[in-house]
């Protein structure tokens, strides 16, 4: 696992990149739908699906965990009518998302801030979303955080690919792990008390790598013409890998929604 620097420089080099590549934003509208500069596995179709299952509208103040250039969470906005903030820990990113919000006064909110070091008091959101952004940080602290962040009524909605990586190869990764109820991430809410419903996304993130495998390929040309082979490089990775792990039954893809915490037992 990188560290937090090294995380850090690789997303500032990324996003510097993404903003002016033709190559990249191609890429990304033929494979998520639209382009966002997205660095995970959310097609559209995922996206609306967690906007959907939270019944995210008009009022309803949202907090986009990891929102990158913000033009997710613009999205959002647009297609919910909520107030979205949004924290990533790239400067970068954020230096561009401030842009967005500049164009939607009291929609949007940017700031830079780490997922581990939340800067909000209690109850300050009826929704939160993370989409593919909790793995580089602890989760039992992390959802311990976010508990708090939640509104009575409010609801966490989250994006989690549990599979094998560098850290835990094909040949040793604990399929143990891979039911919905014992993914990393279902252990952590179980631990906090929180409730959730899941939808398996596995077969459609196959299906999404081996896209972006394709896409890739057509577009080596154009991303090595603008010196961009860094891109090219980490997603024809991350697609491969994928691939790889599905084949070798290794990796499963949730989208664990509507988490909330038990309501209290009743007044005697």
């Amino acid at each position: 696992m990188p560290t937090t620097s090294e995380a850090l420089a690789f997303y500032e080099c990324f996003y510097s990149a993404v903003a002016t590549s033709r190559a990249y934003a191609e890429f990304c509208e033929r494979v998520f739908g639209r382009n966002f500069g997205q660095h995970g596995f959310a097609d559209m179709a995922q996206l609306d699906t967690l906007i959907a299952s939270l019944a995210i509208g008009p009022g309803d103040r949202v907090l986009d965990l990891g929102c990158g250039n913000g033009a997710m969470a613009a999205y959002i906005a647009e297609a919910t009518g909520a107030h979205v903030t949004g924290i990533d820990f790239s400067p970068t990113a954020i230096g561009q998302a401030q842009h967005l919000a500049a164009a939607s006064p009291g929609r949007l909110a940017f700031q830079v801030a780490d997922i581990a070091a939340l800067p909000f008091p209690p109850a300050s959101f009826d929704a939160i979303v993370a989409v593919d952004t909790l793995y580089f940080t602890d989760l039992d602290a992390t959802v311990a955080d976010l508990k708090t962040l939640l509104r009575p009524g409010g609801r966490m909605g989250i994006f989690w690919s549990q599979g094998a990586d560098p850290e835990r190869p094909i040949e040793v990764f604990p399929r143990e792990t891979l039911p919905p109820d014992c993914t990393d991430l279902a252990r952590a809410l179980q631990r906090h008390g929180l409730v959730y419903q899941v939808m398996d996304f596995t077969s459609a993130d196959l299906i999404h790598a081996q896209l972006k495998r394709a896409v890739l390929l057509d577009l080596q040309v154009q991303f090595i013409a603008e010196g961009n082979t860094f891109l090219y490089d980490n997603r024809m990775g991350e697609a491969e890998g994928v691939i790889a792990a599905i084949a070798a039954g290794a990796h499963a893809r949730y989208l664990y929604y509507d988490c909330r915490g038990y309501p209290p037992p009743p007044t005697p």
